[in-house]
């Protein structure tokens, strides 16, 4: 049977007909697919112990010595935003309460009007770079009212979700500083399920993360309504510090301070702060009891709490560097003892200039830094300048008895070619 040959307005109408269908068939994908790294090769070899370091926007696994390692991305768009403030810390990379996870975001390849500022994918591996998977892709959320833009991660006391704050600023303020509502959702790894959990009332110019204890059912975070004028006179300021009942949306605020959440999630450090020179502090607490400390103890001064995970002893420092003045004085460590009959906090005068930053999840090993004790410049005098990164032994950190036999006795994990600042090279921690 001989077939008959359409004309042009017929061609016309099936050719819209066409792509009538293929419209019906839904939005073309604008974005690239989210495809999971491959595991490393050729893998873990050894048995540890783990450090993990964040090296030109990738994450890296090694050993203190540096003879095994691997990567852990190689994406090379790991976000690595620290803590605001004075406070040494990530807001972008967290290490699972057991040390055998890590999560972490990445900004999009290929961003298009819908990307959020930050960061855009929040991932989840394990410490040995099997089980990569996806959490969340904020390209896909409806977005929120306003230009959103994506801050710190944080995982939950028990490991069983990650937190996320989302910044909500208005499109167009009707004055000229403008600051954002905070949004906290959290992302359940067993089962990908995305829930928010509050968004905060208040627009204020600092919202950071503090904790989120399961068993006490709280989130903690710092929040400030308007940075102090003038801005230079801030050095240790951290606003209010807020505790959030989850259950019941109740919450409770202390005057400026930083609060420490043990690994367990179960006792509650809080440091006062000052938010202007000459500010008075109040006490420090432990779950709401007075803390015991020495008299020259300035809870202002601190600039790192490392906790222990097998027993609730945490090491504190506090550090002077700020003040550039002709001699740096050195800092201070102080161990923090919640056995007997009150809380107490002591002063452990054999190592000046060392700053504890982190036990390993088993408590066996150590990460330290040493403040320049010797300046060569103006750098020396600014804050968090540091000579050298250490690991040592946590029975070799308790029984030597002076820095210098202590140094003698760990392994340096820095690149003393590079100058050591803020960023500590990138370690942020141990891994299991």
């Amino acid at each position: 049977m001989e077939r008959k040959r359409l004309n042009r307005g017929e061609s016309l109408a099936v050719l819209a007909l066409l792509l009538l269908f293929l419209g019906c068939r839904g939005p073309r994908q604008s974005r690239e697919a989210v495809v999971p790294e491959p595991a490393p090769t050729p893998g873990r070899m050894g048995a540890g112990p783990w450090l993990l370091q964040l090296h030109q926007s990738n994450l890296w696994v090694r050993t203190p010595s540096g003879d095994a390692g691997y990567a852990l991305t190689r994406s090379g768009r790991v976000v690595s935003q620290m803590l605001g403030g004075h406070e040494l810390g990530w807001t972008s990379v967290a290490i699972s309460p057991d040390g055998r996870q890590v999560a972490y975001v990445e900004t999009a390849e290929n961003p298009d009007a819908n990307t959020p500022g930050g960061w855009s994918l929040l991932w989840v591996v394990n410490a040995d770079g099997t089980g990569r998977r996806l959490l969340v892709d904020l390209r896909e959320r409806t977005p929120l009212e306003g230009n959103v833009r994506a801050g710190p991660i944080l995982w939950s006391s028990d490991g069983s979700r990650v937190a996320y704050v989302l910044y909500s600023y208005e499109k167009k303020p009707r004055v000229r500083t403008h600051y954002p509502l905070a949004i906290v959702d959290a992302v359940e790894l067993a089962t990908g399920r995305r829930e928010t959990l509050f968004q905060w009332p208040e627009r204020g110019s600092l919202f950071e993360p503090r904790g989120w204890s399961v068993k006490r059912g709280e989130f903690y975070f710092t929040f400030e309504r308007v940075p102090p004028s003038p801005p230079e006179f801030t050095p240790w300021g951290v606003g209010e510090f807020v505790t959030l009942r989850l259950g019941s949306g109740e919450s409770s605020r202390s005057p400026p301070a930083r609060g420490s959440l043990s690994p367990d999630g179960q006792q509650l450090l809080l440091l006062p702060s000052m938010l202007r020179w000459g500010d008075k502090v109040g006490p420090s607490l432990w779950d709401g009891q007075a803390l015991e400390v020495p008299r020259d103890f300035e809870s202002f001064l601190v600039q790192r709490v490392a906790w222990m995970h097998g027993q609730p002893v945490a090491y504190l420092t506090t550090y002077r560097g700020a003040e550039c003045i002709a001699r740096t004085p050195p800092s201070e460590l102080y161990r923090l003892e919640v056995g007997g009959s009150s809380p107490r906090l002591e002063q452990h005068t054999k190592y000046p200039w060392l700053l504890v930053l982190e036990f390993s999840p088993d408590d066996a090993y150590v990460l330290m830094a040493v403040v320049a004790r010797h300046p060569q410049s103006r750098d020396g005098c600014a804050l968090h300048s540091f000579e050298s990164l250490l690991v040592a032994e946590r029975s070799r950190f308790e029984a030597s008895t002076s820095l210098e036999e202590l140094i003698a006795a760990s392994v340096r994990v820095d690149d003393p070619v590079s100058r050591l600042g803020r960023p500590l090279q990138g370690f942020i921690g141990w891994l299991r």
